[in-house]
């Protein structure tokens, strides 16, 4: 049977959307969509990942990780951390060992609306 689910493309709400835009942008993603049929949403993609931001008057930075926490899956840690540095974004490295013979490392972030952006090495 045909899977009917091909992809997912989740839509962040933003207070600041030009400022959320320059952020992913400056972490390799590129505008996928922008156009004036939707003037205060826009899509980025970066490969096979596509999500959307979008302005909202009534948005409020102040508990985003109660809705959100924004994971990405990424091939070389130590180039995301470049990207980090280079954008001045100030970042958190943690390594994780949710078992004795399991450990990886996570970058961990904050987005210019408040998402908490993790970055996880190995996740493909």
């Amino acid at each position: 049977m045909a899977a009917l689910f091909s992809r997912i493309i989740p839509i962040l709400f933003v207070g600041d959307l030009q400022a959320e835009r320059r952020f992913y942008e400056d972490l390799g993603f590129h505008v996928t969509y922008e156009g004036p049929e939707y003037p205060y949403f826009l899509a980025l993609g970066h490969g096979k990942l596509e999500f959307g931001i979008e302005w909202r008057a009534d948005f409020s930075p102040s508990e985003p990780d109660r809705v959100l926490t924004w994971q990405f899956g990424v091939n070389d840690l130590d180039l995301a951390k470049k990207r980090l540095d280079e954008a001045g974004v100030r970042y958190r490295e943690e390594l994780m060992t949710p078992s004795p013979d399991w450990q990886y490392r996570v970058l961990h972030a904050r987005t210019p609306n408040g998402y908490h952006l993790l970055l996880e090495e190995g996740s493909e």
